[in-house]
């Protein structure tokens, strides 16, 4: 019988202590001894990137990894982000972003990709395209193009950026083009020049899912091939 050999791993802020043999992998740890399956297994190799997870904060293939390796590191998987704080408690802008631009298709990439698209948001919060593609090279998606879940990336920079930002106990809140201080106080209305709703309502934009000219596009550039009538979305005319 092999020996065992403890470990203490601090997964998604817990501190968790374990029994391992040496060869262990850390994707069986996380999966099999921790019970957090989110984390998927796809080759075992290191080729597509599905087990992928934070290890201080760095994105490794944690198929690739003993988990005597990782002793005393902090590890995150996709548990743990609506634990973070921009999640407040619901999505994350990233898992929000998969969902709003269809990033997803058979979702088993998705954790892997969720854990490279924080890793490069955390180190850089306005990518463009060419980096965040950089950023899932090592990640496969066999269903989706990559298209949207570069959409989805892009989707959670902007929602991020939005946030409220605390810089000194003064929140900086943004407001179109410009930031103003929360910390002011409280916009106070009557001014007769500035916007009001009602211009906002009037710049709306037509309802999601129609286009234009009133046709129906569900939106996913794979799906529907483009507008259509609700009837053929809908599969009445099959």
């Amino acid at each position: 019988m092999t020996d065992e050999r403890e470990i203490t791993l601090t997964i998604n802020g817990t501190e968790r202590t374990l029994e391992v043999e040496p060869r262990r992998l850390l994707v069986h740890a996380i999966r099999e001894d921790l019970d957090m399956t989110g984390t998927h297994i796809g080759c075992d190799t290191g080729n597509c990137g599905a087990c992928t997870v934070l290890r201080d904060g760095e994105p490794i293939k944690s198929c690739l990894m003993f988990a005597t390796q990782a002793d005393g590191s902090e590890i995150m998987t996709v548990e743990g982000m609506e634990d973070l704080p921009e999640s407040d408690g619901e999505l994350h802008p990233l898992q929000e972003g998969f969902h709003e631009e269809h990033g997803l298709q058979c979702g088993y990439c998705t954790p892997g990709m969720l854990m490279a698209g924080k890793a490069l948001l955390d180190e850089n919060p306005d990518p463009d395209e060419a980096e965040i593609r950089e950023a899932i090279s090592g990640n496969l998606c066999r269903c989706t193009g990559y298209q949207n879940i570069v959409k989805s990336i892009e989707y959670a920079a902007e929602e991020l950026a939005a946030q409220p930002a605390t810089d000194g106990g003064t929140a900086a809140v943004e407001t179109g083009s410009s930031v103003e201080a929360a910390a002011n106080g409280p916009e106070t209305s009557g001014d007769a020049d500035g916007p009001t709703a009602a211009d906002d309502a009037d710049d709306s934009e037509p309802f999601e899912g129609y286009d234009v000219d009133g046709e129906f596009s569900c939106g996913a550039e794979n799906c529907c091939g483009g507008p259509t009538t609700d009837a053929e979305h809908n599969g009445d005319n099959v």
